[in-house]
């Protein structure tokens, strides 16, 4: 996208990493369409969606100053986890 010229905000950039991340994981494992977008969204409106929780895991793990690729790698590990458990 900077390529062409648009500047994302680094939380933007974040939901955009994670979601690709999310639909290439889920495709990888036969997931449909439905089953990951039941990941990104919320049963109610006063209970997370379960990417909202598994973001506050990542958040939880890392320090605050913890680099952005780091963040996503620990994103990526927990995703890992718990789509393997879905299964």
């Amino acid at each position: 996208l900077k390529f062409h010229g648009w500047e994302l905000s680094s939380q933007c950039a974040r939901v955009l990493q994670v979601s690709t991340m999310l639909l290439k994981k889920g495709a990888e494992r036969g997931l449909t369409p439905y089953d990951i977008g039941s990941i990104l969204c919320r049963e109610t409106v006063n209970k997370e969606s379960e990417i909202e929780a598994l973001i506050e895991e990542a958040e939880d793990s890392v320090l605050p100053e913890t680099s952005e690729e780091t963040f996503l790698e620990t994103v990526s590990e927990i995703m890992d986890r718990r789509l393997d458990n879905m299964l």
